[in-house]
Protein backbone atom coordinates (compact mmCIF):
# COMPACT_ATOMS: atom_id res chain seq x y z
CA UNK A 1 0.00 0.00 0.00
CA UNK A 2 1.37 3.41 -0.98
CA UNK A 3 1.44 6.44 1.28
CA UNK A 4 -1.42 8.08 -0.69
CA UNK A 5 -3.52 4.92 -0.44
CA UNK A 6 -2.92 4.79 3.32
CA UNK A 7 -3.88 8.46 3.71
CA UNK A 8 -7.08 7.83 1.70
CA UNK A 9 -8.01 4.88 3.96
CA UNK A 10 -7.50 6.96 7.11
CA UNK A 11 -9.65 9.79 5.65
CA UNK A 12 -12.46 7.31 5.00
CA UNK A 13 -12.23 5.96 8.58
CA UNK A 14 -12.32 9.49 10.00
CA UNK A 15 -15.33 10.36 7.83
CA UNK A 16 -17.10 7.32 9.29
CA UNK A 17 -16.58 8.73 12.80
CA UNK A 18 -13.65 6.51 13.74
CA UNK A 19 -10.35 7.77 15.08
CA UNK A 20 -7.71 6.30 12.85
CA UNK A 21 -4.20 5.84 14.24
CA UNK A 22 -1.10 4.57 12.49
CA UNK A 23 0.62 1.57 14.15
CA UNK A 24 4.16 2.78 13.77
CA UNK A 25 5.87 1.86 17.06
CA UNK A 26 7.33 -1.56 17.86
CA UNK A 27 6.85 -2.83 21.43
CA UNK A 28 8.20 -6.25 22.45
CA UNK A 29 5.63 -8.85 23.38
CA UNK A 30 7.70 -10.97 25.77
CA UNK A 31 6.61 -14.17 27.49
CA UNK A 32 10.08 -15.32 28.60
CA UNK A 33 12.28 -13.81 31.33
CA UNK A 34 15.36 -11.73 30.68
CA UNK A 35 18.43 -13.59 31.88
CA UNK A 36 21.03 -11.95 34.06
CA UNK A 37 23.61 -14.56 33.12
CA UNK A 38 26.55 -15.36 30.85
CA UNK A 39 26.52 -14.47 27.13
CA UNK A 40 25.71 -18.07 26.28
CA UNK A 41 22.68 -17.76 28.57
CA UNK A 42 21.12 -14.74 26.90
CA UNK A 43 17.83 -16.54 26.64
CA UNK A 44 15.61 -18.10 23.99
CA UNK A 45 13.23 -15.50 22.64
CA UNK A 46 11.53 -17.79 20.16
CA UNK A 47 8.33 -17.20 22.12
CA UNK A 48 8.83 -13.40 21.94
CA UNK A 49 7.89 -10.99 19.18
CA UNK A 50 7.24 -7.31 18.56
CA UNK A 51 3.81 -5.82 18.10
CA UNK A 52 3.13 -2.54 16.26
CA UNK A 53 1.01 -0.04 18.18
CA UNK A 54 0.21 3.65 17.62
CA UNK A 55 2.83 5.92 19.17
CA UNK A 56 0.19 8.24 20.63
CA UNK A 57 -1.05 5.30 22.75
CA UNK A 58 2.34 4.38 24.17
CA UNK A 59 4.04 7.79 24.07
CA UNK A 60 7.37 8.64 22.56
CA UNK A 61 9.17 6.22 24.90
CA UNK A 62 7.14 2.99 25.24
CA UNK A 63 7.57 1.05 28.48
CA UNK A 64 7.29 -2.71 29.01
CA UNK A 65 7.82 -5.10 31.93
CA UNK A 66 10.06 -8.15 31.94
CA UNK A 67 11.08 -10.64 34.67
CA UNK A 68 14.65 -11.44 35.71
CA UNK A 69 16.46 -14.76 35.98
CA UNK A 70 20.11 -15.25 36.96
CA UNK A 71 22.56 -13.55 39.31
CA UNK A 72 24.87 -11.48 37.11
CA UNK A 73 23.33 -8.22 38.44
CA UNK A 74 23.35 -9.36 42.07
CA UNK A 75 25.51 -6.47 43.31
CA UNK A 76 23.08 -3.95 41.77
CA UNK A 77 20.24 -5.59 43.74
CA UNK A 78 18.66 -7.01 40.59
CA UNK A 79 17.69 -10.50 41.66
CA UNK A 80 15.88 -13.51 40.18
CA UNK A 81 12.12 -12.97 40.32
CA UNK A 82 12.39 -9.17 40.15
CA UNK A 83 10.42 -7.35 37.46
CA UNK A 84 12.10 -4.65 35.40
CA UNK A 85 10.35 -1.60 33.98
CA UNK A 86 12.11 -0.92 30.68
CA UNK A 87 11.81 2.26 28.61
CA UNK A 88 12.39 1.99 24.86
CA UNK A 89 13.72 4.53 22.36
CA UNK A 90 15.61 6.54 24.96
CA UNK A 91 19.16 7.78 25.28
CA UNK A 92 21.48 5.31 27.05
CA UNK A 93 24.47 6.57 29.02
CA UNK A 94 27.40 4.80 30.63
CA UNK A 95 26.31 3.12 33.86
CA UNK A 96 22.67 2.70 32.82
CA UNK A 97 21.22 -0.76 33.33
CA UNK A 98 19.81 -1.87 30.02
CA UNK A 99 17.99 -4.77 28.42
CA UNK A 100 19.86 -5.75 25.29
CA UNK A 101 19.22 -8.25 22.54
CA UNK A 102 22.49 -10.15 22.03
CA UNK A 103 22.75 -12.84 19.36
CA UNK A 104 18.99 -13.31 19.40
CA UNK A 105 18.46 -13.41 23.16
CA UNK A 106 17.61 -10.90 25.88
CA UNK A 107 20.03 -10.09 28.70
CA UNK A 108 20.23 -7.37 31.37
CA UNK A 109 23.56 -5.64 32.11
CA UNK A 110 25.12 -2.23 32.73
CA UNK A 111 26.06 -0.32 29.57
CA UNK A 112 29.61 1.11 29.25
CA UNK A 113 31.85 2.68 26.61
CA UNK A 114 35.62 2.47 27.18
CA UNK A 115 38.38 4.96 26.22
CA UNK A 116 38.80 3.30 22.84
CA UNK A 117 35.12 3.71 22.00
CA UNK A 118 34.29 0.02 22.45
CA UNK A 119 30.88 -0.70 23.93
CA UNK A 120 30.35 -3.25 26.65
CA UNK A 121 27.65 -4.91 28.70
CA UNK A 122 29.04 -5.17 32.22
CA UNK A 123 27.61 -7.58 34.87
CA UNK A 124 27.51 -6.58 38.52
CA UNK A 125 28.85 -9.87 39.83
CA UNK A 126 32.52 -10.89 39.75
CA UNK A 127 31.54 -14.44 38.76
CA UNK A 128 30.52 -13.15 35.30
CA UNK A 129 32.65 -11.57 32.57
CA UNK A 130 31.82 -8.34 30.66
CA UNK A 131 30.53 -8.73 27.10
CA UNK A 132 32.35 -6.75 24.38
CA UNK A 133 29.51 -5.96 21.98
CA UNK A 134 31.68 -5.68 18.87
CA UNK A 135 31.98 -9.46 18.98
CA UNK A 136 28.20 -9.99 18.81
CA UNK A 137 25.08 -9.10 16.94
CA UNK A 138 23.33 -6.75 19.32
CA UNK A 139 21.04 -3.82 19.96
CA UNK A 140 19.80 -2.00 23.04
CA UNK A 141 16.10 -2.76 23.58
CA UNK A 142 15.65 -0.25 26.38
CA UNK A 143 16.85 1.27 29.62
CA UNK A 144 15.72 0.03 33.03
CA UNK A 145 13.82 2.88 34.74
CA UNK A 146 12.14 0.91 37.50
CA UNK A 147 12.51 -2.22 39.58
CA UNK A 148 9.71 -4.17 41.20
CA UNK A 149 11.07 -6.62 43.75
CA UNK A 150 9.83 -10.19 43.64
CA UNK A 151 8.10 -11.74 46.63
CA UNK A 152 10.87 -12.95 48.97
CA UNK A 153 10.90 -16.69 49.46
CA UNK A 154 13.19 -19.34 50.89
CA UNK A 155 13.30 -22.85 49.50
CA UNK A 156 11.43 -25.65 51.27
CA UNK A 157 14.62 -27.73 51.50
CA UNK A 158 16.56 -24.92 53.20
CA UNK A 159 13.79 -24.52 55.80
CA UNK A 160 13.55 -28.27 56.41
CA UNK A 161 17.34 -28.57 56.79
CA UNK A 162 17.50 -25.71 59.31
CA UNK A 163 14.66 -27.17 61.40
CA UNK A 164 16.23 -30.63 61.35
CA UNK A 165 19.60 -29.28 62.49
CA UNK A 166 17.95 -27.31 65.30
CA UNK A 167 16.08 -30.42 66.47
CA UNK A 168 19.27 -32.49 66.47
CA UNK A 169 21.12 -29.79 68.40
CA UNK A 170 18.33 -29.62 70.99
CA UNK A 171 18.41 -33.41 71.38
CA UNK A 172 22.20 -33.40 71.89
CA UNK A 173 22.13 -30.63 74.49
CA UNK A 174 19.08 -31.76 76.43
CA UNK A 175 20.12 -32.65 79.97
CA UNK A 176 19.70 -36.30 81.04
CA UNK A 177 16.64 -36.99 83.14
CA UNK A 178 17.37 -37.09 86.86
CA UNK A 179 17.31 -40.66 88.25
CA UNK A 180 15.10 -39.65 91.18
CA UNK A 181 12.27 -38.63 88.82
CA UNK A 182 11.92 -41.49 86.30
CA UNK A 183 8.14 -41.69 86.47
CA UNK A 184 7.53 -38.16 85.24
CA UNK A 185 9.08 -38.64 81.80
CA UNK A 186 9.34 -42.32 80.94
CA UNK A 187 7.60 -44.67 83.38
CA UNK A 188 4.05 -45.17 84.48
CA UNK A 189 3.41 -44.26 88.11
CA UNK A 190 1.06 -47.06 89.10
CA UNK A 191 0.26 -50.65 88.28
CA UNK A 192 -3.07 -52.11 89.48
CA UNK A 193 -3.57 -49.22 91.91
CA UNK A 194 -0.16 -49.68 93.51
CA UNK A 195 2.96 -47.63 93.05
CA UNK A 196 5.71 -49.35 91.13
CA UNK A 197 8.94 -50.05 93.03
CA UNK A 198 11.40 -48.52 90.58
CA UNK A 199 14.37 -49.18 92.82
CA UNK A 200 13.67 -52.89 92.33
CA UNK A 201 13.13 -52.41 88.58
CA UNK A 202 16.44 -50.56 88.33
CA UNK A 203 18.29 -53.30 90.24
CA UNK A 204 16.97 -56.04 87.95
CA UNK A 205 17.84 -54.11 84.76
CA UNK A 206 21.34 -53.57 86.15
CA UNK A 207 21.78 -57.23 87.10
CA UNK A 208 20.37 -58.79 83.92
CA UNK A 209 21.35 -56.29 81.22
CA UNK A 210 24.00 -53.82 82.35
CA UNK A 211 26.34 -56.17 84.23
CA UNK A 212 26.29 -58.75 81.41
CA UNK A 213 26.43 -56.29 78.54
CA UNK A 214 28.88 -56.86 75.70
CA UNK A 215 27.17 -54.92 72.89
CA UNK A 216 25.19 -51.67 72.67
CA UNK A 217 22.20 -53.39 71.12
CA UNK A 218 21.57 -55.28 74.39
CA UNK A 219 19.94 -52.12 75.76
CA UNK A 220 17.04 -53.00 73.46
CA UNK A 221 16.23 -55.98 75.69
CA UNK A 222 15.57 -53.61 78.61
CA UNK A 223 13.46 -51.31 76.43
CA UNK A 224 11.48 -54.17 74.91
CA UNK A 225 10.64 -55.91 78.20
CA UNK A 226 9.75 -52.70 80.08
CA UNK A 227 7.46 -51.71 77.24
CA UNK A 228 5.92 -55.21 76.96
CA UNK A 229 5.15 -55.11 80.69
CA UNK A 230 3.40 -51.77 80.30
CA UNK A 231 5.86 -49.86 82.48
CA UNK A 232 6.69 -47.19 79.92
CA UNK A 233 4.43 -44.17 79.73
CA UNK A 234 6.69 -42.48 77.18
CA UNK A 235 7.98 -44.91 74.54
CA UNK A 236 10.29 -42.50 72.68
CA UNK A 237 13.70 -44.10 72.23
CA UNK A 238 15.48 -40.80 72.90
CA UNK A 239 13.79 -40.33 76.28
CA UNK A 240 14.38 -43.94 77.26
CA UNK A 241 18.09 -43.63 76.41
CA UNK A 242 18.30 -40.47 78.53
CA UNK A 243 16.68 -42.26 81.47
CA UNK A 244 19.03 -45.24 81.21
CA UNK A 245 21.99 -42.84 81.06
CA UNK A 246 20.73 -41.13 84.22
CA UNK A 247 20.25 -44.47 85.99
CA UNK A 248 23.49 -46.06 84.83
CA UNK A 249 25.99 -43.25 84.30
CA UNK A 250 28.88 -45.68 84.85
CA UNK A 251 27.63 -48.39 82.48
CA UNK A 252 30.43 -49.84 80.30
CA UNK A 253 28.40 -49.07 77.15
CA UNK A 254 26.24 -45.96 76.91
CA UNK A 255 22.59 -46.37 75.95
CA UNK A 256 22.16 -44.84 72.49
CA UNK A 257 18.81 -44.11 70.84
CA UNK A 258 20.17 -44.80 67.34
CA UNK A 259 21.35 -48.28 68.28
CA UNK A 260 18.00 -48.93 69.95
CA UNK A 261 16.37 -47.90 66.69
CA UNK A 262 18.37 -50.52 64.79
CA UNK A 263 16.27 -53.19 66.50
CA UNK A 264 13.04 -51.24 66.93
CA UNK A 265 12.01 -52.23 63.38
CA UNK A 266 10.72 -55.31 61.66
CA UNK A 267 10.34 -58.55 63.59
CA UNK A 268 11.94 -57.29 66.82
CA UNK A 269 9.43 -54.43 67.02
CA UNK A 270 6.86 -56.97 68.21
CA UNK A 271 6.48 -58.07 71.81
CA UNK A 272 9.44 -60.26 72.74
CA UNK A 273 7.13 -63.18 73.57
CA UNK A 274 6.21 -63.29 69.87
CA UNK A 275 9.76 -63.40 68.55
CA UNK A 276 10.51 -66.32 66.25
CA UNK A 277 13.94 -67.07 64.80
CA UNK A 278 12.56 -68.35 61.49
CA UNK A 279 10.51 -65.21 60.99
CA UNK A 280 13.54 -63.15 62.01
CA UNK A 281 15.62 -64.79 59.27
CA UNK A 282 12.90 -63.96 56.78
CA UNK A 283 12.61 -60.30 57.84
CA UNK A 284 16.24 -59.80 58.84
CA UNK A 285 17.45 -56.25 58.31
CA UNK A 286 20.91 -55.02 57.46
CA UNK A 287 23.09 -54.78 60.59
CA UNK A 288 21.10 -57.44 62.47
CA UNK A 289 22.47 -60.92 63.04
CA UNK A 290 21.20 -64.25 64.34
CA UNK A 291 23.74 -64.09 67.18
CA UNK A 292 22.46 -60.69 68.29
CA UNK A 293 18.88 -61.94 68.00
CA UNK A 294 19.64 -64.92 70.23
CA UNK A 295 21.37 -62.69 72.80
CA UNK A 296 18.42 -60.30 72.87
CA UNK A 297 15.97 -63.20 73.21
CA UNK A 298 17.91 -64.60 76.19
CA UNK A 299 18.16 -61.19 77.89
CA UNK A 300 14.44 -60.54 77.41
CA UNK A 301 13.43 -63.88 78.89
CA UNK A 302 15.71 -63.41 81.89
CA UNK A 303 14.57 -59.85 82.60
CA UNK A 304 10.89 -60.68 82.17
CA UNK A 305 11.29 -63.53 84.66
CA UNK A 306 13.15 -61.26 87.09
CA UNK A 307 10.29 -58.72 87.00
CA UNK A 308 7.60 -61.31 87.74
CA UNK A 309 5.71 -60.70 89.85
CA UNK A 310 5.83 -56.97 89.30
CA UNK A 311 7.72 -55.20 92.12
CA UNK A 312 5.09 -52.96 93.73
CA UNK A 313 4.96 -50.82 96.84
CA UNK A 314 2.40 -51.16 99.64
CA UNK A 315 -0.31 -50.22 100.28
CA UNK A 316 -2.80 -50.21 97.38
CA UNK A 317 -4.17 -46.77 96.53
CA UNK A 318 -7.83 -46.10 97.42
CA UNK A 319 -9.20 -45.55 93.93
Amino acid sequence: MTTKELEKEMELLSAAGLKAMLCDTKVPLVDVPVLAGKPTESGDVSGSQYVLVPRELVGHHPVFLIDVEGLSMHDADVMPGDRLEVQMDTVVNDGDIVVAEVDGGFTVKAFFTDDEGRQWLVPQNSDFAPIQLSNHSWRIVGKVIGLRKGIPRVSFMDCAKAVQQAALQEERTQAPLPPEQPRNMVFRQYYKRRAIDFNAVRQQVERVVVMQMRHAYEWYAAYRVLMDLGLLEDTMLTHFAQQMTAWFADAPIRCNADRLGDYAVGHTAKASTLWNVELFRKEQRRGQSIGAFNTLTHRCEELRTALFPMPLLEPALPF
